[in-house]
């Protein structure tokens, strides 16, 4: 049985043996599943079938992801091992405070850092997948070639940016007739097919030595950019490293370390943990639990900002210990604590795309890539057709780990998580939306753990997300006159936002008796798809 057109599927029977496990699928599009299910029909694994998702997502959800952009995953084997796969981009050399305004981060040639999606979806491709790279590419290349019917989403995204897009070669890529493609409408991107055949002909390696380097860096030197011949070819593989884990109730969760997003999402678990000792039982005091602990966490974040090297076994034990979470539920509960909280706080949408796979063997690829912003930079090349990132946006000009230097490493919020039982996958989920992404995953598992939802119900809940400030996004059916009461008697402004802006979730869900649920956040156009 093949199900790939609903929001979410589920395969319905008693408990299997290893070798007839269900094979599942979760992305931000119908192409892109259908990529996935296109590598496990052919005898791929769930890597094969992971990175010919990332790959096509690269043609059909631009706007999200790209060979622009940067990408993270996270691989639990057949095994019960767990391990990240951080593919996180660096600043070019000559990146500083001196050859970079603020304004410079925030879009063009100078916001973006070297590109490390491809180098990192083919190295995980080659090391734990079964299929050559002919065979993972040629659904993006298919994608590209022969176009796809522009949704409403699509639509409305690219009309947010269009006055961005316009006066630069991005405008002759994705505003055909200088206007946005209309819902329904072919989109068709022949360069990036071009781009995508020779890298699958002549290897990655291209990309960052052969002509495409070449064409970039020529690009860059043309409009301003910094990255050069030489930033390209010191981008090497990926890292392997040991994820982040903690203990939520009876269950373990992972995710990925610092730059990336796990330790807030994880932190944020811990502080949920505290804050449910004194009862959560109303769905209002629920949200508003959510809301507030988003808000500590990354208010912890500003405070205590963490390099991969700074986070030693014995940090990490004392970041994500009980004391520690503690002391900020014991801020939360503390009516007078918003006193200090500054009445800004803005966050851009920001834009992201994640997938989540699992195979016949058991083995699940959690997969977040992105190019920072909606549109990333807002400027693409013309010759080989995909968008640049925005990453250094995220860099902060102050004194800072993470501050604007020569090959910086950008944070991000990218956080694929895996919630085990006695060692068992429960749940195997990502997002996209920026800060979204740590707070929607954090009340998507507490749905399905703490309320008993199931994966498609607790996706589908309204969504509310704290700022750094006072403000707190509500997605507008949450915004009940309960939640606004007690948000208020916090000191906190309620913001009321569209659906878009609250993130989006792709996931599975492993039952004990061998179903297993894919499902699709319903803010997106992403779908969930089966073999059986």
């Amino acid at each position: 049985m093949l199900v790939a057109d609903k929001r979410h599927a589920e395969i319905e029977h008693a408990p299997l043996p290893a070798e007839s496990r269900p094979e599942a699928v979760a992305t931000a599009f119908p192409l892109a599943t259908e990529a996935a299910l296109e590598i496990l029909r052919a005898g791929g694994n769930a890597m094969d079938a992971a990175v010919a998702a990332a790959w096509a997502l690269c043609a059909c959800e631009p706007s999200a992801s790209g060979l622009g952009g940067q990408t993270v995953l996270l691989l639990h084997g057949a095994d019960g091992s767990t391990r990240i796969i951080d593919g996180q981009s660096r600043a070019p050399a000559a990146a500083s405070l001196d050859t970079i305004t603020a304004r410079d981060q925030r879009r063009g040639h100078r916001s973006t850092t070297v590109p490390s999606t491809a180098a990192t979806l083919d190295w995980a491709q080659r090391a734990y997948g079964t299929l050559d790279r002919e065979h993972v590419m040629a659904p993006a290349i298919r994608i590209a070639e022969e176009g796809y019917p522009i949704t409403a989403l699509q639509h409305r995204q690219t009309r947010w940016v269009a006055d961005l897009l316009r006066g630069s070669p991005t405008a002759d890529l994705f505003l055909p007739g200088g206007r946005p493609p209309e819902v329904g409408s072919v989109f068709r991107q022949p360069k990036l097919a071009a781009t995508l055949r020779r890298m699958s002909a002549l290897g990655i390696d291209d990309f960052y030595r052969g002509d495409i380097a070449r064409q970039i860096a020529a690009d860059m030197r043309a409009c301003g950019g910094l990255i050069t011949e030489a930033d390209l070819a010191s981008c090497g593989p990926p890292t392997e490293m040991e994820p982040l884990s903690t203990i939520y109730g009876d269950h373990r969760i992972l995710s990925a370390p610092p730059p990336a997003g796990g330790l807030q999402l994880l932190l944020g678990f811990n502080v949920l943990a505290e804050l449910a000792a004194s009862g959560l039982a109303s769905s209002d005091a629920w949200y508003e639990a959510i809301a507030l602990t988003t808000s500590a966490v990354f208010r912890e974040r500003e405070h205590c900002p963490l390099i991969p090297g700074e986070l030693t076994p014995h940090l990490r034990r004392t970041l994500l210990g009980r004391d520690h979470a503690r002391r900020l539920a014991a801020g939360i509960v503390d009516r007078q604590c918003a006193a200090g909280l500054a009445t800004g706080g803005t966050e851009e949408p920001g834009d992201t795309t994640h997938l989540s796979v699992c195979d016949r063997h058991g083995t699940i690829v959690l997969l977040t890539q992105s190019i920072q912003s909606l549109f990333g930079a807002k400027v693409a090349h013309r010759d080989l057709g995909f968008l640049y990132n925005n990453y250094l946006y995220t860099c902060p000009r102050r004194p800072h780990p993470y501050a604007l230097q020569p090959r910086c490493r950008p944070r991000s919020n990218i956080a694929p998580a895996l919630v085990l039982r006695a060692g068992h996958p429960v749940l195997a989920l990502g997002a996209a939306g920026s800060r979204r992404i740590i707070s929607s995953i954090l009340q998507v598992v507490s749905g399905v753990v703490d309320r008993g939802l199931g994966i498609a119900d607790a996706l589908a809940s309204p969504r509310v997300h704290g700022l750094v400030g006072r403000k707190v996004w509500i997605e507008r059916p949450g915004a009940d006159d309960a939640l606004l009461t007690r948000l208020h008697a916090r000191g906190r402004e309620p913001v009321v936002k569209s659906r878009f802006a609250m993130g989006a979730v792709h996931a599975l869900q492993f039952m004990a008796d061998g179903r297993v649920t894919a499902a699709a956040d319903p803010r997106r156009d992403g779908t969930g798809g089966m073999l059986h």
